[in-house]
């Protein structure tokens, strides 16, 4: 439960911009031991924290019939549309979002609009049917500067 923690706090202090503290949750989480069920969201801030390599070994020492491992991966590796479809087929449904809504972010960056139009409503449509004002507002932003 302890890991639960500390992974849950660390994503949620990066997403609020206090990334020190959310990177020292985020060590303490990784310091423990079988972490790869924890790392999921971790995952999602990795950049942002500068922990890619430490997750990447993680998800490189999984076990092959571990189906968390090859969506934390490509997650790694910004292939969120992969780590979104692969989330979404074990019904990870808040995952598949978060993966979705940066896929909608990167796709829109590089000017790739239908590509970002359709990770984005596919997040929103989450987002909005469990009440996250919070990532539906992000969403929504996003797709009023492409307007």
């Amino acid at each position: 439960i302890v890991l639960s923690v500390l992974a849950d706090a660390a994503f949620i202090e990066a997403e609020l911009g206090r990334l020190e503290s959310a990177r020292s949750s985020a060590l303490e989480c990784l310091s423990g031991e079988n972490v790869l069920p924890y790392v999921r969201l971790l995952a999602l801030v990795a950049s942002e924290l500068g922990l890619e390599r430490e997750l990447r070994a993680i998800a490189a020492e999984a076990p092959a019939e571990d189906r968390s491992a090859p969506p934390l991966r490509a997650l790694l590796e910004g292939e969120f549309v992969a780590a979104a479809d692969a989330w979404g087929a074990m019904e990870m449904l808040p995952l598949e979002a978060h993966a979705r809504l940066r896929a909608a972010e990167r796709f829109r960056a590089e000017g790739r609009h239908p590509e970002a139009d359709e990770q984005l409503e596919r997040a929103l449509a989450f987002w909005r049917s469990v009440g996250a004002t919070r990532y539906v507002r992000r969403g929504e932003a996003l797709l009023a500067a492409s307007a």
